[in-house]
């Protein structure tokens, strides 16, 4: 077996030996590859090259840049903000979209989205691997040090100025319903952290003594083969339907170009009382049935819009209840503020409740910086008379029957901090959407993955209504029971599956996450690898 890793030396040598732009072509091309690991490619595999790559080139980043602490802080950085503009620039491409729906306004900002945002956040991956670079030695030590510092870097994206947390590290796992279900006990990032000890595992077989490589290979074995056994365990519960309910999802297809012009105005509410209305005709009414529509279905403030209310009763057929997004207006003595909600519908017409969206949008709901970046023409992509204003808390709202759900708009399903206590946990999670600004590119597919991993983090399903799709329901276990597809209108009407027990996330959360840190840190000192042993 050993025998055969020597094979490869020429190559790995290759490697640490490149520098400048060469090394920095080859860590671009590995962040490159690494973006098809995650939805809608789900080619984790490929993890088992390009993370071992990007170690290699630290490897010789840290060799050429031995004779001071500057020099090798630089020459990580250069290596880790190469490989990951360019895992950035693949998996956010799909952002460019937005710009070209009003094309003649905003696509002078497509270069900016191509390369500022990506090369922005891969600053935070960057600085925290410089920094590894003061501490990096030879051996497995490195590979641990690596794998910390970029699940602390996934946390830090997750949380600093507004948060970001799209294709952090665990979504390597998300196109895999097996593996997807570790995410149940350790949550987004402890399984970001576990992909990454996993995949730099190849390193120990090229650069090790054989009983250091066996013992590594073989703790990684076995901790893959306890996350396959504890997925597939968890696969084999039944999930019950809920008793008496029923859920019907509306997907309008409404262009996102059309869907703000002034002669669509008077439009859009008879097109999805008529949609609502043919798929109810189809359904067995038995049971008391929630209908869904996406974000921001009208371009109108629902609540004002004379006759309304009036028509959506009229259309609601008895023991029916609407939940669509909407935008609505607050006139008070700070002045008039507008949140992006969604709205409960009685079948009578009434205003149940209202739930106003708390993690915004920057660029899209509100523009940061407004001052400096106005005065250079940059606005806001959502056409409304003033940014949007943020709801004051994430909370759940109390149906019939003892059944509650909580609302998640578009965004707000990338962010597990959005997860209520274990005493409020709701019957149901619900995403009202609108990914018609992206088209048909990846990112509607990335969303939908994301939000299906914070059923799995809670054991609680999901109904997801996406105006160009994708709309489904997901069970607690992260399986798809029905689907809308992208860009198509359409319809489906199902039953509730039940919640699930609290998952060990939802009782621990990120606790477990800074659990494994901390030991692994605590490896790190006690093998006197952090602690220096020599004076630069």
């Amino acid at each position: 077996m050993f025998a055969a890793i020597d094979t490869p030396r020429t190559l790995i040598s290759s490697i640490r030996e490149l520098s400048g732009w060469r090394r920095a072509l080859l860590a671009f091309v590995g962040g490159l590859a690494s973006a098809f690991a995650f939805p809608p490619y789900g080619a984790f595999p490929i993890l088992w090259l390009t993370l071992p790559q990007l170690i290699l080139l630290l490897d010789g980043a840290k060799q050429q840049a031995a004779e001071s602490r500057k020099a090798r802080f630089a020459a990580f950085f250069r290596v880790s903000w190469a490989f990951f503009f360019g895992f950035f620039l693949v998996s956010l491409f799909w952002i460019a979209e937005a710009f070209l729906v009003d094309a003649e306004s905003y696509a002078w900002m497509i270069p900016f989205a191509l390369l500022i945002l990506p090369g922005g956040l891969a600053l935070i991956p960057s600085i925290i691997l410089g920094g590894a670079s003061f501490f990096w030695r030879p051996g497995i030590s490195r590979i641990l040090l690596f794998a910390v510092a970029l699940a602390l870097s996934n946390w830090l994206r997750g949380h600093m100025l507004t948060g970001f947390p799209w294709n952090v590290w665990g979504y390597a796992f998300a196109e895999n319903l097996t593996l997807m279900q570790s995410f149940s006990a350790l949550g987004i990032y402890g399984v970001g952290l576990l992909v990454l000890l996993l995949f730099s595992m190849p390193v120990v077989l090229i650069d090790q003594g054989r009983k250091a490589a066996a013992v590594y290979i073989v703790a990684c074995v076995l901790v893959w083969a306890g996350v396959v056994a504890y997925g597939t365990n968890r696969l084999q519960a039944p999930q019950q339907p809920v008793a008496g309910a029923r859920v019907l999802v509306i997907q309008p297809n409404v262009p996102q170009a059309d869907k703000w012009k002034p002669e669509n105005r008077q439009r859009l509410l008879p097109l999805y009382l008529q949609q609502t209305e043919q798929a109810l005709a189809e359904m067995n009414l038995d049971k008391e049935t929630l209908i869904f529509w996406p974000e921001s279905a009208f371009p109108f403030l629902l609540d004002e819009e004379p006759g309304a209310l009036e028509a959506i009763a009229a259309t609601l057929p008895k023991n029916t209840m609407l939940i669509t997004g909407g935008i609505r207006r607050e006139v008070s003595a700070s002045g008039t503020h507008f949140f992006n909600s969604t709205f409960v519908v009685s079948d009578e017409g009434a205003l149940i409740d209202i739930y106003d969206k708390v993690h915004l949008v920057p660029f899209g709901e509100y523009l940061p910086m407004r001052p400096l970046l106005q005065s250079i023409g940059v606005e806001r992509l959502v056409p409304a008379p003033e940014d949007f204003t943020s709801g004051p808390q994430f909370e759940k709202i109390d149906l019939r029957n003892s059944f509650s759900f909580q609302p998640l708009i578009c965004y707000e399903a990338i962010f597990p901090q959005t997860m209520l206590p274990v005493e409020e946990r709701p019957n149901l999670l619900v995403n009202l959407t609108n990914d018609g600004w992206f088209g048909e590119t990846s990112g509607p597919y990335q969303h939908l993955a994301q939000a299906r991993i914070r059923a799995v983090e809670q054991g609680v399903p999901l109904v997801r209504a996406a105006n160009t799709g994708i709309s489904g329901l997901v069970d607690s276990n992260g399986r798809i029971l029905a689907e809308v597809v992208l860009n198509k209108k359409g319809s489906f009407d199902s039953e509730l599956p039940e919640i699930l027990s609290p998952t060990l996330y939802v009782r621990a959360g990120d606790s477990i996450f800074w659990g494994i840190i901390l030991v692994v840190v605590s490896l790190l000192l006690v093998m006197e690898q952090l602690l220096p042993t020599r004076r630069d």
